[in-house]
């Protein structure tokens, strides 16, 4: 079966942006089938497959699949609905002082913004934001690391970027940052420790990255976008000795630390230092769902992590490429492989963002603006699609100028 063919989209319509939110796949499809019913014939299923071996430990099963993926452990992993949730355990579990900051930057998304607003309105701290580059298209990754380094200050708690950013396509270099916010903590004690929070949806399984050696503390992510695991997954994934420095949020439900969570609830007592398993959401969730991200990780695995990073790579340079060469467009994600993923972010002269989406839908072509205040056209190409969409929409968009 081609890959595309295991994607129920619509045969008529050109998707180039499926990075927005997944169809799941036939492998995905079957999984969450198979867990609905099981659900659907006995909803005491669940019950037993969490907290019993009768089932076999599906939960372990998921966050081994995840730990795979991300080349950590997995009791480094908390469960989450998506990444916005992920990011607001992060920055309002976070222990942070009045007299201490967060940093992030100009360029990133409403939730990861509104999350550090939020979680500061509560703790007293203050919020700075840097911008990164002037041009997003002449980004330099020197630039980037060096802006980075001078924002920080001893007040400086924790810094907060997205890895891939939806606003311009710039993929960031967080190898590079998370050097400058080691060197930073030099010397520091654990309470004064700068973190480095990532955003990471928009590059997660479309690298060929082990994204826990990235250097990051904290690495935030959906998995409904470019894993192609269920809708209404996620994670936030962090290293062992980062956790203690975050507040559980909500009560969780995660088997692994019930007996610890519910043991301290009943008997009224403070918990240990924080594990990931504390941190996960509780509250009953659409388990079908979450059981079945393993055959997402299966599918990328049958494909190959590092053909799948090449053939997103390869479709992006080419339209990238392309659109560089049109007269009348201006191109705002770099060219170079180094500081870009699988968005592309441009502009028409003449022509709003909103318009030339419109446009482009006449043509059956499924694109996106970025919601930001200042907004772009966006192109996204996934392992789904062919040089020949590539080639398509390049011709169309010419025909709008």
């Amino acid at each position: 079966m081609a890959v595309r063919d295991l994607f129920p989209l619509a045969p008529d319509w050109t998707h180039l942006s499926s990075f927005l939110f997944v169809s799941h796949p036939k492998p995905v499809a079957d999984a969450i089938d198979h867990f609905r019913k099981k659900l659907d014939s006995d909803p005491m299923w669940i019950e037993i497959a969490a907290f019993t071996d009768a089932e076999g430990r599906p939960f372990t099963a998921v966050k081994r699949a995840l730990a795979e993926y991300v080349g950590g452990s997995p009791a480094d992993i908390a469960f989450t609905s998506n990444t916005t949730t992920a990011l607001a355990m992060a920055y309002h579990g976070l222990r942070i002082r009045r007299d201490q900051e967060i940093v992030t930057t100009e360029h990133d998304h409403y939730s990861h913004h509104e999350s550090i607003r939020y979680a500061a309105a509560r703790s007293g701290c203050a919020v700075r934001y840097i911008a990164l580059f002037d041009t997003p298209a002449a980004a330099r990754a020197d630039q980037i690391v060096d802006r980075v380094a001078r924002a920080i200050t001893p007040a400086t708690r924790a810094v907060g970027v997205t890895w891939v950013q939806s606003s311009t396509g710039i993929k960031l270099p967080i190898a590079g940052m998370a050097e400058v916010v080691a060197r930073a903590n030099r010397g520091r004690a654990p309470a004064d420790r700068c973190l480095l929070i990532v955003d990471g949806v928009h590059g997660f399984a479309n690298q060929d990255v082990d994204v826990a050696r990235l250097g990051a503390d904290f690495f935030a992510s959906g998995t409904h976008k470019w894993l192609f695991a269920p809708r209404g997954t996620g994670f936030l994934w962090g290293r062992t000795d980062a956790w203690p420095e975050l507040r559980p949020t909500i009560p969780s439900f995660d088997p692994d630390g019930i007996d610890t969570t519910f043991g301290a609830w009943e008997e009224r007592k403070e918990l240990p230092p924080t594990q990931a398993a504390f941190v996960s959401p509780g509250g009953f969730m659409a388990y079908e769902h979450l059981l079945a991200i393993p055959a997402a990780v299966e599918l990328h695995r049958t494909i190959g992590r590092d053909r799948i990073a090449a053939r997103i790579a390869e479709l992006n340079a080419a339209f990238r490429e392309g659109a560089a060469r049109i007269p009348g467009l201006t191109l705002h994600t770099p060219r170079d492989p180094a500081l870009s993923a699988g968005i592309s972010c441009f502009e028409v002269r003449g022509v709003t963002p909103d318009q030339v989406v419109a446009r482009l839908a006449e043509k059956k072509i499924r694109t996106t603006t970025s919601p930001y205040k200042v907004s772009y056209a966006r192109v996204s190409a996934g392992i789904m699609n062919k040089p020949e969409e590539i080639e398509l929409v390049l011709r169309e968009i010419r025909a709008l100028i």
